[in-house]
């Protein structure tokens, strides 16, 4: 059994990987009949609520030969938490950002070896500013103070990619003394009351929030950085997880995928969905607007070019020779990138 005190150790600070993570503890590979599924809030997570709330997890175990196994969902607030209950065992399954995931992997690697199950969606991020003197990244000030979820999260990644284009080479930390970790919808809120950030890295529905707000302006949209579409939010378990729950593993894969379909086909019951589960103070019109803003799909995409970029700043050691070393199957046999 792994110490709490071990367990804390364990846990990714703000996403990033406070030690080296050593060999698992030794257990009898059993199959599990309760799978618990971590996820964080906003519309990122869709597929996933949308899934539950219909129950295309237990439709979808019945398929597969396991319908004596269930599925619960989890909302929480952080990746250090998650982290915390994959490595521990009281979690199965857990959403990570890209860069997480990739870090994650990377450091776990011969040990628990942590791997993505499937995608969620393409990230939809911007930066905002609530001073419109602020529009590009050359102009953001020293004093300035930006938001994003974790340091070592996407949006924190693309700044630096952002930061290196702008000012060259060696540029790449020149914001990191500036980021402030705070959750989504504190962001929001500090953002449009324009009192501690003047700064933030949003995604949805957030960024619906911020336009209308009428307070907060764009100032680069993060396929601009990136060139090209990303993974948003992503699920992975252990090594240990996926084999010895081969038939979980594509069950989740499977319910995502219909919960997709369902979101394309009609985006206004998926906005209803989200926001009797979140609570959000989006109108159904916000809400499915922001939900139709969005690509679903389990492929993972960009997983390749972070790894690359984060092997280059010496954040991993080395980069993956392809994307599907990173996940398991049947992902891994996909059309990802």
């Amino acid at each position: 059994m792994i110490s709490v005190t071990r367990r804390r150790a364990l846990a990714f600070g703000g996403m990033g990987l406070l030690s080296a993570l050593g060999a698992p503890a030794i257990a009898r590979a059993q199959e599990k009949k309760l799978i618990k599924i971590a996820i964080q809030f906003g519309t990122s997570h869709l597929a996933t609520t949308v899934a539950d709330q219909l129950s295309f997890f237990k439709k979808h175990a019945a398929k597969n030969g396991i319908d004596d196994v269930a599925f619960q969902i989890q909302r929480v607030s952080g990746s250090p938490v998650i982290n915390d209950g994959i490595f521990s065992g009281s979690l199965d399954v857990g959403a990570y950002g890209t860069t997480a995931l990739i870090a994650a992997w990377a450091k776990t690697k011969g040990s628990y070896d942590l791997k993505g199950i499937a995608a969620c969606n393409e990230a939809v991020l911007a930066l905002y500013s609530n001073d419109p003197a602020v529009k590009s990244i050359k102009d953001i000030r020293p004093t300035d103070r930006i938001a994003v979820t974790a340091t070592t999260s996407p949006q924190a990644i693309m700044l630096q990619m952002a930061a290196e284009k702008a000012f060259g080479k060696g540029q790449v930390n020149r914001f990191d003394k500036q980021m402030v970790q705070l959750p989504h919808p504190d962001a929001t809120a500090a953002l449009i009351s324009r009192t501690d950030i003047t700064l933030y890295f949003a995604a949805p529905p957030f960024i619906s929030t911020l336009e209308a707000s009428g307070k907060c302006y764009k100032v680069i949209d993060g396929q601009e950085i990136v060139g090209g579409p990303y993974s948003g939010a992503l699920l992975a378990s252990t090594k240990k997880f996926a084999d010895t729950n081969p038939k979980a593993v594509v069950t989740i894969v499977d319910a995502l995928k219909e919960a997709m379909d369902l979101i394309k086909r009609d985006p206004k019951q998926a906005a209803e969905i989200y926001r009797s589960v979140e609570k959000t103070s989006l109108s159904n019109d916000e809400a499915e607007a922001a939900i139709r803003g969005q690509v679903f799909t389990t492929e993972p995409r960009g997983m390749q070019m972070f790894a690359n970029f984060l092997a280059s700043t010496g954040s991993i050691k080395q980069a993956p020779a392809s994307w599907r070393e990173m996940f398991f199957d049947p992902i891994a046999e996909g059309n990802g990138s």
